[in-house]
């Protein structure tokens, strides 16, 4: 075990900390709490509605000393606090039981530098082919401020495949499977970064950079912005005062084209205003843009601008951006008890709803409707359980554009929830925290899908135009909108739900993470998947083991 280990470590280290990554799991426990807080009725629903938050969050977070999660946050985060003692300075020693490489605090700058060293040995095993494999990953990351309110943090890595198949460890982890280097590009070597610069005060953050993002109530994922997505580089500005929030992002976002070209200057922007009219009832609207080809949209980049009306300003952004609008609300009938849903609008004709016809077409919407329980324990301990039960339903072409560029994706993947277009989902979740920082979560969902109809050789099939017969235009007549990256098509046939190729998904994961002692983490996750019918039948296992050391 030890030459291994040696060989695995030499060439991690060979290889040059040339990239950042973004690993929200690293520190789940300030987001398990917000979440905790709000549906036990310790604080307003709306708190726990935006990730990520503010070091003044965690301020309070940590000032709740009668929480087990506050306590951690506590001296997780210990001098980067602002109520915390800043005339601190160490350097590769232990700091109120955790370990630090580098920790300085004065009057006006406060700084930690962790290094982190992760393996994760696993198998993987579908009806064709199965094996081990092995990753590793080095890492360092520094967080800090200066004055108070000026933040910051970078989170450097880059991980090795050592063994196996990265188109089968892929299948194991979304985050990887949407990683450009490891899940598209099949490189030995894969990355991802966190960095950011942010100013921010009680009622006000501002930052640019890199992180990832969740808007909306669900446990289980969230239509506007899912914290599982491909990470976007933007702006984030977030004002919370009183019952008030407002948020917007704008970003990068990136994308290939039907030839696999990259699509020219991809932009993502998202407005969210929330009402919180008493402390068990949040409401919040958010509009959507998606543009590419042009630069910068200084009309999309007003933090008051209208999206839906803005798109329909000048001949190029009513044919070539895609706006969608979405709504959320989340009720707390008891402590201890949340009801969330979301209604999603890709395009809406209120004088053809419920046309199954053609011409009921330009309806293209997205619904949640889920519950969550907590059981056990009592508020701020540990020893609690979170029950959630959801459905999810996206119709076809919604999230896809005509233009094909403008999709709500990036990488290829959904920003919002981890579900094609014309399907639907019945998802379950369990999650039993033993203490603030190890717990176990279990995901169960069934899916169907309707699938697009391909040819032999895995393309949409292409036929004569209905509208136009004998006249030879080729349509992609196998569209049933079935894969958000193609919304050419939507007006061939009427759309129906589940038309096409239907796909049945039965899916179950299991999560266990742990801090065994400070700074010594590991995750095992086990997962199978079974899909009959559909373009791609599938019965896939896996398993694995991470072993983490830092953060």
């Amino acid at each position: 075990m030890r030459p291994l280990l040696a060989v695995v470590t030499l060439l991690v280290l060979a290889t040059s900390l040339r990239a950042q990554n973004a690993d929200v799991n690293a520190e789940r426990v300030s987001m398990d709490m917000q979440l905790l807080q709000a549906i036990d009725g310790r604080a307003p629903l709306g708190s726990m509605s935006v990730w990520p938050q503010s070091i003044n969050t965690l301020q309070n977070q940590a000032r709740t000393t009668d929480d087990v999660f506050g306590r951690y946050i506590d001296t997780y985060y210990d001098i980067l606090l602002p109520s915390n003692n800043a005339d601190t300075t160490i350097a590769f020693g232990m700091h109120r039981g955790r370990f630090r490489s580098v920790m300085y605090g004065d009057n006006i700058a406060r700084a930690t530098l962790d290094l982190g060293m992760m393996l994760r040995p696993g198998y993987a095993q579908d009806g064709s082919s199965s094996g081990t494999f092995l990753l590793a990953r080095p890492s360092l990351r520094v967080m800090g401020s200066f004055g108070g309110g000026f933040g910051y943090a970078i989170d450097l890595s880059n991980g090795a495949r050592i063994r196996g198949a990265s188109s089968m460890i892929a299948r194991t982890d979304p985050v990887l499977e949407r990683t450009l280097k490891f899940g598209i590009e099949d490189s030995a070597f894969f990355d991802r970064y966190i960095g950011y610069v942010q100013y921010q005060s009680d009622w006000l953050r501002i930052r640019y950079g890199r992180e990832a993002m969740q808007f909306g109530f669900s446990p289980i994922d969230n239509f506007v912005h899912s914290i599982d997505a491909p990470l976007l580089d933007g702006l984030l500005i977030d004002i919370p005062y009183k019952s008030f929030r407002f948020t917007m992002t704008h970003s990068a976002a990136n994308g290939t084209d039907t030839l696999g070209k990259a699509v020219p200057g991809k932009f993502i922007a998202t407005h969210r205003v929330a009402f919180d009219p008493a402390p068990w009832l949040s409401m919040s609207l958010s509009d959507m843009i998606v543009y590419w080809g042009r630069g910068l949209d200084f009309a999309y980049l007003n933090p008051l601008a209208f999206f839906v009306s803005a798109g329909l300003g000048t001949p190029e952004r009513n044919a070539n951006d895609n706006s969608i609008i979405a709504f959320d609300i989340s009720v707390r009938p008891f402590n201890g008890t949340m009801i969330y849903g979301s209604f999603v609008a890709d395009d809406l004709n209120f004088g053809s709803i419920g046309d199954t016809s053609i011409a009921g077409n330009n309806n293209k919407f997205a619904y949640q409707l889920g519950a969550s329980q907590l059981i056990g324990g009592s508020a701020g301990s540990a020893g609690r359980t979170l029950l959630s039960l959801e459905y999810a339903r996206i119709d076809p072409f919604t999230f896809s554009h005509r233009s094909m560029n403008a999709s709500y994706t990036t990488l290829g993947a959904p920003i919002g929830y981890n579900m094609q277009s014309n399907s639907d989902r019945i998802a379950f979740q369990l999650r039993h925290w033993f203490t603030a920082r190890t717990f176990v979560r279990l995901d169960l969902d069934y899916t169907r899908h309707g699938e697009n109809i391909l040819d032999s050789t895995g393309r949409i099939i292409m036929g004569e135009d209905p509208r136009f017969p004998g006249e030879g235009y080729q349509v992609p007549v196998g569209n049933v909108g079935g894969d958000m990256l193609r919304g050419d098509g939507d007006f061939l046939f009427g759309n129906a739900f589940l038309r096409g190729n239907v796909s049945h998904q039965r899916r179950i994961r299991v999560w266990f993470s742990a801090e065994w002692m400070p700074n010594i983490f590991t995750d095992l996750r086990v997962g199978y998947t079974n899909r009959n019918g559909g373009n791609t039948p599938e019965d896939f296992f896996f398993g694995s083991l991470e072993l983490r050391v830092g953060y």
